[in-house]
């Protein structure tokens, strides 16, 4: 398994796809921020619009661009003069998403809305290292066959009713996060954190021997060798680029790769704390709960009653 796919395989990433608007220039939508973990995005599907978010400079998107907010920021999405603007309203359902429109006579955009749901351990570790705006331009490359592919077919299935269609664009959303995060890395110089950590790559074998094996008892003289570094220079660059010391990137893995198999059932409280580096299980349990505030028992118990129906 690749370091991304391991990385994001200790997360739980959900994606709900709401809503397709089909718009005419002039148009506005103003979107409030969102609440903590949810981190929206718009696709654009047809046509272009012009992204406004406060403290940055206005954006514009054309078809196949996707905008994200990790941070939840408000912002405005428009296309033409504002003071002009044809409402949004909803309109009939035709298809396995909401669907808004507007009066408008200029040239159309349409737009597929909807958000990421990080979980308690993935918004620390990964929402956190995104910037507060993440822009994907497939529209201007060819190299990200896998998002463009991704995009016409999710054009294709929320245009109107298909039988399986909800089920259809339920799964194609659920790979989203993965391939726009896969177009970032190659397209950006990530901000300083785990991610900046997997994109470079003098440093990216050291985050890959820590989620191959995070039960291993990693020196940071082991992973400056799995680098071909010294000591020294690879403690500095680690962390400058991650904010944090090795160590304390080790245990934020070792805690998320927990949480994920005290979910899954993966054995007793203790088969876990063995599983990721602990010998001592107190040891274990002190750090699981300076990290998620409760302790791994109560984790997954309270895990299992919010899967049980009331």
């Amino acid at each position: 398994m690749d370091t991304l796919s391991r990385l994001l395989s200790l997360y739980t990433i959900r994606t709900s796809l709401d809503i397709r608007c089909e718009l005419a220039a002039p148009w506005v939508l103003d979107e409030p921020a969102a609440t903590p973990g949810m981190a929206p995005f718009h696709v654009i599907v047809e046509g272009g619009a012009r992204v406004d978010v406060p403290g940055h400079d206005t954006l514009d998107l054309a078809t196949g661009d996707v905008v994200v907010f990790p941070g939840g920021s408000a912002h405005r999405l428009h296309a033409g003069p504002a003071t002009d603007a044809a409402p949004v309203r909803p309109l009939a359902a035709d298809g396995p998403l909401q669907r808004k429109g507007n009066d408008g006579d200029g040239p159309g955009t349409a737009i597929l809305c909807g958000s990421f749901v990080f979980d308690g351990a993935a918004r620390q570790a990964l929402a956190r290292a995104l910037p507060d705006v993440m822009v994907v331009r497939a529209s201007r490359a060819d190299d990200f066959p896998g998002l463009h592919a991704l995009v016409r077919l999710l054009q294709h299935e929320t245009t109107v009713v298909r039988p399986g269609g909800d089920v259809v664009v339920a799964q194609l959303s659920g790979a989203l996060f993965a391939l726009l995060l896969r177009a970032w890395l190659a397209g950006t110089d990530a901000a300083p954190g785990l991610f900046a950590i997997l994109a470079d790559r003098r440093l990216g074998n050291a985050l890959a021997r820590m989620l191959e094996s995070p039960e291993r008892p990693w020196k940071v003289e082991d992973l400056a060798e799995a680098c071909h570094m010294s000591r020294a220079t690879f403690a500095r660059l680690f962390a400058r680029l991650c904010g944090m010391p090795p160590a304390d990137m080790l245990t934020q893995l070792r805690m998320a790769r927990a949480a994920r198999a005290l979910l899954q059932g993966e054995g007793a409280v203790g088969d876990v704390a063995l599983a990721v580096g602990y010998q001592s299980e107190a040891a274990f349990n002190r750090v699981f709960k300076r990290h998620y505030g409760i302790g791994p028992g109560g984790y997954r118990r309270a895990a299992h009653l919010a899967t049980v129906p009331d």
